[in-house]
């Protein structure tokens, strides 16, 4: 059997393809120099060790150069959860991390295996890297949500305004047809009245708020149960010491009739860095 000169191949060449092809999984950056293994605790069982750059450290690892990817929700959703999982551990190791988003991979290049490329970006960076893990050093993220009960407080605002008792009246007293028209205008009143409310109330809690945390981001409302409504969704860096008056606050919010409070939390930093 005859093979051609293209055919040929160098012993190693498979073995040097696989090495220059090979990526590097990059879960979090954290202010350590410790040259370590936390086991298997990775994706899929993976071993996640450190890359350390002077004080810095990338927790990692091997990997093909290619985003992990599945149509089955619940592998998608575990992946994500390992994710977190090593974030969270070197969190509660180092105190400080800057967690990166899922599926970032460093992969070869410029002559360089991955893990080089890796290196030379936490040289490169070094400077803004350390300076985020500093700012981040004694804070943790919290989770904030504050929903109401929309049924309940269009009652109490069709109580107390005087425009809407009188258009009540005015219903009870006319024709069918007539009052009909007139309950239309009472429901577009009660939700201009109900906007406003959420609008001043959003306003209020989030000066509140921001009193007693480090920084805040505002996050996009999601639905919550049947018969509530969410009024705001926020994410908030808070250091240790000011944590208490965070909490009081919230008590605050969350003891006035028709007003719901979700705190999650304490988390590592994933909206602040």
């Amino acid at each position: 059997m005859e093979l051609s000169a293209e055919g040929l191949r160098h012993p190693l060449a498979g073995a040097v393809s696989a090495r220059q092809q090979a990526g590097r999984y990059i879960y979090c950056v954290a202010g350590a120099n410790e040259v370590l293994s936390l086991g298997s605790i990775g994706i899929e069982g993976r071993e996640v060790h450190a890359v350390v750059h002077n004080d810095l450290c990338a927790l990692v690892h091997d990997c093909v150069a290619q985003p992990y990817q599945s149509d089955d929700a619940q592998v998608a959703t575990a992946w994500v959860l390992a994710h977190h999982q090593v974030v969270e551990a070197a969190w509660h190791r180092w105190g400080a991390v800057l967690p990166l988003t899922f599926n970032t991979i460093i992969e070869a290049g410029d002559g360089r295996s991955a893990e080089e490329n890796l290196s030379v970006w936490l040289n490169t960076e070094y400077q803004v890297l350390r300076g985020k893990l500093d700012a981040l050093t004694g804070k943790a993220e919290y989770g904030v949500q504050v929903s109401w009960a929309p049924s309940l407080i269009a009652g109490k605002i069709a109580e107390t305004s005087p425009d809407m008792r009188e258009m009540e009246e005015g219903i009870r007293s006319r024709p069918r047809g007539i009052a009909y028209m007139y309950r239309q205008r009472l429901e577009s009143l009660l939700r201009k009245e109900m906007e406003a409310r959420a609008a001043e109330e959003f306003k209020e809690l989030y000066s509140r708020l921001s009193r007693c945390v480090d920084s805040i981001h505002v996050e996009k409302t999601r639905a919550v149960e049947e018969g509530r409504q969410m009024l705001l969704n926020l994410s908030c860096l808070v250091s240790l010491e000011r944590y208490p008056d965070l909490a009081a606050e919230l008590d605050r919010v969350g003891s006035r009739e028709g007003f719901f409070v979700r705190l999650a939390g304490p988390l590592p930093p994933y909206s602040f860095c």
